[in-house]
């Protein structure tokens, strides 16, 4: 299960990192600081693959779920720059995959 949840992070991660690449690319053509969106990003992936993934999330989002779910708060995730969602995303499940120590405090004595 850690394996996996390390796997995952590590893949968010390098995501988080391709992202921060393009949006670095895009600040230093500009001269300004600019920021992608993760929805438009996830949007030109969808126009260029030809799916409809982020339309039917939402359908199913608004019509299974609840319509208050997608519009306060998944809309405000789609805001977001890319690089922060998949930051935090990686983040998160690298945390929950760490290996825990159970020596915290070495004896003083024992020195």
């Amino acid at each position: 299960m850690r394996l996996t949840l390390r796997l995952i992070g590590t893949f968010f991660l390098a995501i988080t990192l391709l992202l921060v690449v393009m949006d670095g690319a895009r600040i230093f053509a500009s001269s300004s600081f600019v920021f992608t969106p993760l929805g438009e990003t996830w949007f030109k992936i969808d126009q260029a693959l030809g799916t409809l993934t982020l339309n039917t999330l939402q359908a199913l989002i608004q019509r299974y779920v609840h319509p208050v779910i997608w519009d306060p708060f998944i809309v405000t995730i789609l805001g977001a720059p890319g690089w922060l969602v998949f930051g935090i995303l990686g983040s998160l499940f690298l945390f929950l995959g760490r290996t825990r120590s159970h020596k915290r405090f070495m004896n003083v004595e024992g020195l």
